[in-house]
């Protein structure tokens, strides 16, 4: 590790977020401020492996592997620190100063995303040039700003049948390069190449680290299709991204909630407006993927498709992936089968977030209103069909008082009588789950299941309070924590120097060199859970005393038994020494 600038390590570090790195190997649910799923390094039907975002760190409390994200890609793809660091360098845009060369496909996707970037940057100028006057007074009469076309770098891509491909070749991008991109296709009858898109609005679709992967182009007249967008390539895939996740994955984990939408130019004119937490899928069909993806932020999403008969037929099939990745889903249905877009335009932000506030649902009554609206008059056959449809969602539920809830609901809109349905749903799930298992769910996320010990407690309390530190250090000193690894920690945080979260900062990467990131990390989570409680501090601290005082009086007792068979008078002079000074620190309360 001293092979590299520590600003490179520090660098990497900060541009990467653990949640979105550990998340492409591990299902991750967020659980109020952290991350939980099962652990990728040891086999577990419970989730027992967590990750904090804000000190960007994992733990798992089954078999105890922790660090930061350097030492997750060292564990997870058993490779040492150099290759860790030159692999999340990479993902993280850093050029390392001691590294040279570089793995094949890594250099083959950076090379993709330079040649993307170049591309933004060509489509953007065009667009602020005369030859994109219609595409900018297209995006005016939309609603969208000058500063927001600048901040999604919104294009034009010119009808020249090569305009992208000269110039990318004229910045001395390779052919092969530039096709691999998807931003150019053979011409097989003349073997020659020529743009994919022309004439269209471009939309660059960022990865969400805020690197251009990919490409949609929208038409400005009515020719079809309305919408192209760049083919599977090696850093696309279309069913992996989310729209605008990029500007909102902040906003979206601070609110706790994402707004789902449909397509580029909604999430655009809402994300300006001052609704920041939202993403679209692209104008395609929701996946598991961009569901799991959602995963990484939030545990709340509202969903908020086309009001029309696509949009809702849609709705219904996104909120069954949202709610089988572990989320959970709200619907808000737009009237006059409006798009939010055009929603937003008429009524105003106000209105708008008004609306959406006063006329969320969740996704059960969404259902259950959508199949009455199928079914204008149910006879008894189509309220069998419905309940049925229903039970899985209903059964899903953890709390009985939700379930009741949804049964009264749906018993009062059938006319049905609601102990009948109950037990159509007991029964459903006695069929689905034979044996009652009766478990008790645990809660993860407290200091009770890390099951820690006084010391580790102790730890985590001077590393949590600068004045807790020193009120121990002055009463105790540090040598009395048993474990080698905590005796190294509270003496090498004791040595630095700055603000505590600077000093913290500096002990995780000492901890990284000295091999202890998992014990560093154990401590770093109960730091995040513990609250410092001066009692038991000042207790701890008179235990301690009482503890040394007593091993003190045994010697002392050893020593005058010595003294009585063996001693003389040097040894009687030295002993009295000891024991008077011994005597001045018992009454000052200072033994150490």
């Amino acid at each position: 590790m001293t092979a590299f600038d520590d600003r490179d390590v520090r660098e990497v570090s900060e541009r990467l977020d653990i949640v979105d790195i550990v998340g492409e190997t591990v299902k991750l649910t967020r659980k109020g401020n952290r991350y939980w799923g099962l652990c990728p390094f040891h086999a577990e039907k419970t989730p027992s492996f967590s990750v904090t975002p804000d000190r960007n760190m994992f733990y798992c409390f089954g078999c105890h592997a922790g660090g930061d994200i350097f030492s997750f890609v060292m564990k997870r793809d058993h490779i040492e620190f150099r290759e860790a660091l030159e692999l999340l360098a990479a993902r993280a845009g850093v050029r390392l100063a001691s590294v040279s060369g570089g793995d094949r496909e890594s250099d083959r996707r950076k090379k993709v995303i330079e040649i993307n970037r170049a591309a933004a940057e060509f489509y953007h100028h065009v667009l602020l040039s005369p030859q994109g006057k219609p595409a900018r007074e297209y995006l005016y009469q939309r609603g969208i700003e000058r500063e927001t076309i600048a901040a999604y770098q919104l294009g034009y891509a010119p009808g020249e049948w090569n305009a992208v491909e000269e110039y990318l070749l004229k910045k001395g991008f390779p052919q092969e390069q530039v096709k691999s991109s998807g931003l150019i296709k053979r011409n097989e009858n003349k073997h020659t190449f020529y743009d994919l898109f022309r004439s269209r609005l471009m939309f660059p679709i960022f990865h969400y680290n805020g690197d251009i992967v990919g490409f949609g182009g929208r038409v400005l007249d009515d020719s079809l299709p309305k919408y192209i967008n760049t083919p599977e390539t090696d850093i696309y895939s279309k069913r992996k991204v989310l729209y605008g996740l990029f500007q909102a994955r902040e906003h979206v984990r601070a609110a706790n909630q994402a707004l789902l939408l449909e397509g580029y130019m909604d999430c655009i004119k809402l994300q300006q407006a001052g609704l920041r937490n939202c993403v679209a899928s692209l104008g395609t069909a929701l996946t598991h993927d961009q569901a799991g993806l959602l995963c990484r932020y939030t545990e709340n999403t509202v969903v908020l498709y086309d009001g029309d008969e696509a949009g809702q037929r849609e709705t219904l099939r996104a909120i069954d992936i949202l709610v089988e990745e572990g989320l959970k889903a709200q619907v808000v249905t737009l009237p006059g089968a409006k798009d939010p877009d055009e929603f937003l335009e008429v009524n105003g932000k106000e209105e708008f977030l008004q609306y959406i506030q006063n006329n969320k649902i969740s996704h059960i009554e969404f259902k259950i209103n959508r199949y009455l609206k199928e079914e204008k008059s149910p006879n008894l056959e189509t309220k069998v069909k419905i309940v049925k449809a229903l039970r899985n969602d209903i059964n899903r539920l953890n709390s009985e008082i939700e379930k009741d809830y949804y049964v009264k609901i749906l018993a009062r809109k059938l006319l049905l009588e609601a102990n009948l349905i109950h037990r159509e749903l007991r029964a459903a799930d006695n069929r689905q789950n034979p044996v009652n298992r009766n478990k008790t769910l645990i809660s993860r996320d407290n200091i009770q299941y890390g099951n820690y010990s006084k010391d580790e407690k102790i730890l985590a309390a001077m590393l949590k309070s600068p004045k807790v530190f020193a009120r121990i250090k002055a009463s105790l000193g540090l040598s009395f924590f048993a474990r080698p690894e905590y005796a190294t920690m509270v003496n090498c945080y004791d040595q630095l120097e700055g603000s505590g979260e600077k000093r913290l900062k500096q002990l995780g990467e000492i901890m990284n060199q000295k091999g202890l990131a998992a014990s560093y990390a154990r401590i770093i989570f109960l730091m995040e859970e513990l609250a410092v409680d001066e009692t038991q501090i000042n207790e701890f601290v008179r235990r301690v005393q009482a503890i040394k005082t007593e091993a003190r009086w045994q010697k002392i007792y050893q020593q005058i038994i010595f003294l009585k068979s063996e001693g003389d008078f040097n040894h009687l002079l030295k002993f009295i020494l000891n024991l008077d000074s011994f005597l001045n620190k018992t009454r000052e309360g200072g033994i150490e």
